[in-house]
């Protein structure tokens, strides 16, 4: 009798681990032809979830907006509330690190001059003004600018060009924005995915602060373009620094 349950509990047992076996095998025949149609689920869910995140970022924006008009009334005439850079420039007026050109308005079109852009630096890190007379040749120390060019070149923000020359009436570049900015606030590499650029190799000047910088979403480029030689408008400009502003 004993002989016979020892006998019957192995063959049960035996019943057992072959239909475990045959369970395991159906299952991995499952997964495997069903891969496919979960790598296409989730290519469809991060497709899904990208334009979220998109339409999430065009409603901060608008919300930006209106939180901005409602605590303050526009500010220059060529900068109505409809305009892309209203909330970065109005924010960056109110803080006052930008002006403007007079009459009421900003110009948000032309280009920012390296001597306005040192400038816009001191005054966002509210540096004090530098004492020493200025070591560049077309500087006066007579020059509207000149402390704050001396300011942000003792803070290492920009630096001059042959000769001691600092060129400022010059329109900074799109590639010496980037470098200016990645280095003004410490910018690092990150390893938030980069795309790159159409007309930025590792040859170009300044090609891994433009990277940096982009990794941190303050510059986005056009159309797969950054167009490092470029002039930097005045609105480019105070967007750059607002969103690296809002990241420190």
């Amino acid at each position: 009798m004993k002989r016979w349950i020892i006998s019957t509990v192995s063959v049960a047992m035996l019943l057992l681990t072959a239909c475990e076996q045959e369970h395991a095998g159906a299952s991995e025949e499952q997964e495997i032809a069903t891969a496919p149609w979960t790598e296409q689920q989730l290519a469809d869910t991060n497709s899904r979830l990208n334009q979220i995140d998109e339409k999430i970022k065009q409603l901060d924006e608008q919300l930006a907006k209106m939180k901005t008009a409602a605590e303050s009334p526009q500010v220059f005439k060529d900068v109505p509330l409809g305009h892309w850079a209203y909330v970065s420039v109005t924010r960056l007026y109110r803080q006052n690190i930008v002006g403007g050109v007079g009459d009421g308005l900003f110009a948000p079109n032309q280009a920012i001059t390296r001597a306005q852009a040192a400038a816009m630096l001191v005054r966002a890190f509210q540096l004090p003004l530098s004492n020493k007379p200025s070591i560049f040749a077309d500087v006066p120390n007579s020059h509207p600018f000149a402390r704050e060019i001396m300011t942000a070149y003792e803070a290492g923000f920009v630096g001059g060009y042959p000769n001691n020359r600092f060129a400022p009436q010059e329109s900074m570049k799109r590639k010496h924005m980037a470098m200016i900015i990645q280095r003004a606030f410490r910018l690092q590499a990150t390893s938030a995915p980069y795309a790159g650029y159409k007309d930025v190799t590792n040859g170009t000047e300044g090609a891994l602060e433009i990277r940096i910088i982009s990794q941190h979403s303050i510059a986005e480029g056009s159309n797969g373009y950054f167009y490092p030689e470029q002039a930097t408008t005045r609105a480019h400009f105070a967007t750059f620094m607002d969103r690296a502003l809002q990241n420190k």
